[in-house]
């Protein structure tokens, strides 16, 4: 058994003299002494349990459950299980405040004006514990009303062919649903602000019906002129998938009410290539149209 000093075990097993000395005195380590000089001398063994108390504080496990597994009285995958369960809970406290930095960094201007009582109030009144799962729902939710804001679509009840007619459609929308609105520009591409905010309408017709049975219908679409900026919070990636998500939802619901009834038939023994090439086109061509 090959004996070395401090200097040498340290170089070995990546841990510092001093944390070595450390770990001596809270009884993780008992090296031999040399009994001519009393310097301390490690065996294999030791570069072994400083090696995995190395590995373990890496994972930032405490030093009574790394005591506990090299005294045998806990075994490793207990002490690695309740380690995770930990690291778990600081992340979503930690992604927790991450969310709450973005929204922060976003509103908060001059420091001297911030409300810090309703940021407090804010910051205690949240569960700190969010899981994954109900991450991603209100960051959803976040995505979801931001683009909401940025554009929105009505039908007008009367025709608009011209820059009153337009102007009208818009006070009779705002008047519908209790929100108030002031034209900034009356056109065939009005603008209006709402909130603070400055939009732009267009106006656009579809059709209706079929061929000879069909009248064109007016739809206004309303954009922001600008970004909104209320979701600069969530992470821009997941912002992009969920934005992608929102969007593909009506396709996917379709897909499922058509899949479910189609399933029977599509998966049925018998059929030709051509029978289930026809099924699967019809069964995502129709959501593809639709939404």
């Amino acid at each position: 058994m090959a004996l070395m000093s401090i200097k040498q075990a340290s170089q070995l097993s990546g841990v510092s003299p001093q944390n070595i000395r450390y770990y001596e005195r809270e009884g993780l380590l008992c090296p031999e002494r040399d009994p001519h000089n009393a310097y301390r001398q490690y065996s294999d063994k030791d570069l072994h349990t400083l090696k995995l108390i190395r590995m373990l504080r890496m994972l930032d496990t405490p030093l009574d459950d790394i005591r506990s597994v090299l005294e045998g009285t806990a075994a490793l995958p207990q002490v690695l299980q309740s380690q995770e369960q930990r690291l778990q809970a600081q992340s979503e406290k930690l992604q927790a405040a991450i969310r709450f930095c973005r929204e922060l960094k976003t509103s908060a201007g001059d420091p001297e004006q911030l409300d810090v009582d309703a940021c407090l109030v804010r910051m205690e009144s949240t569960p700190q514990a969010v899981g994954f799962f109900a991450g991603w729902v209100k960051d959803y939710r976040q995505v979801a009303a931001t683009q909401h804001e940025e554009e929105f679509t009505f039908v007008p009840d009367g025709p608009v062919t011209t820059p009153r007619e337009f102007t009208d459609a818009l006070l009779a929308w705002s008047q519908s649903v209790g929100k108030d609105i002031v034209i900034t520009r009356e056109s065939m591409y009005p603008r209006f602000t709402l909130n603070g905010a400055e939009y732009e309408a267009h106006r656009i017709y579809r059709r209706i019906g079929y061929r000879y049975v069909s009248a064109p219908l007016a739809t206004v679409r309303c954009r922001l002129c600008g970004q909104s900026g209320r979701d600069a919070a969530v992470a821009p990636v997941r912002r992009r998938l969920l934005r992608i998500l929102r969007c593909s939802l009506p396709s996917l619901f379709l897909f499922a009410l058509i899949m479910i009834p189609c399933s029977g038939r599509l998966f049925a023994p018998g059929q030709s290539l051509q029978e289930i090439f026809i099924h699967v086109f019809v069964v995502v061509a129709l959501p593809l149209c639709v939404g």
